[in-house]
């Protein structure tokens, strides 16, 4: 059951990193998004890191869940 809820966690979380990327181009006026995509990897690589955790355990509370 805690697999479960972390990986929901983890899920939420992946989802609100890139929603987070998407707010600070948007709050810093757009601009230069060659610039910004420097940026940009960073977050989107930490969110995938964090998104695959989530699947991980989601998956690992469905097969341990009794």
């Amino acid at each position: 059951m805690t697999g479960l809820i972390d990986g929901g966690v983890l899920l939420a979380l992946a989802a609100l990193i890139l929603v987070m990327l998407a707010g600070l181009f948007v709050l810093g006026g757009g601009g230069d998004a060659e610039r910004f995509s420097v940026v940009a990897r960073g977050f989107v690589t930490t969110s995938a890191t964090v998104g695959v955790l989530g699947l991980v355990s989601l998956v690992f509370g469905l097969i341990t869940r009794k």
